[in-house]
């Protein structure tokens, strides 16, 4: 995490490039996901978990380096309350040329952005999405429809009626 803004990128797929956009001469693309699933899987990955996960990797390393960027997510008393305002704060920060949401990305939009970096790129072949052994929470409007901007952000985006 400490080359985080630093360096000649060519292509940065990362949630933790958001603080360091814009990047000058870089054409930046924010890819948004669905806050209700994203949230889910953040609680679930254990970001921003109180107690150590039971594996050997710790998720709260880079759970702890948002909280440093971004201090307001401290403020949720859950783990799904943490996620949502990284979520809303997260996306807010993002400077970007251009703005997709995941569930719309085609293969041809990967085929384009792919020649933003090699003008050479063909157009990729895309598999069966990889599903991961951590079986997120199911998160509801419900749930956190009270963290401050999320409902807004989600309209913005086009996840909210």
């Amino acid at each position: 995490m400490d080359r985080h803004g630093e360096g000649d990128w060519t292509c940065e797929v990362s949630w933790l490039a958001a603080p360091f956009t814009p990047l000058d001469g870089v054409h930046v693309v924010h890819l948004v996901r669905h806050p209700l699933p994203t949230i889910g899987s953040r609680a679930a990955w254990g970001s921003f978990s109180d107690r150590k996960p039971d594996r050997s990797y710790d998720p709260r390393v880079k759970g702890r380096w948002a909280m440093h960027m971004c201090p307001e997510i401290r403020e949720g008393a859950t783990p799904v309350e943490r996620a949502a305002i990284h979520w809303v704060r997260w996306n807010e920060q993002v400077v970007a040329d251009e703005v997709l949401r995941l569930e719309d990305v085609t293969a041809d939009d990967v085929a384009r952005l792919a020649r933003i970096v090699d003008p050479r790129a063909g157009t990729p072949v895309m598999g069966p999405p990889v599903n991961g052994s951590i079986s997120p929470p199911q998160v509801t409007w419900d749930q956190v429809e009270h963290v401050p901007g999320l409902m807004a952000m989600a309209e913005r985006f086009g996840y909210y009626p």
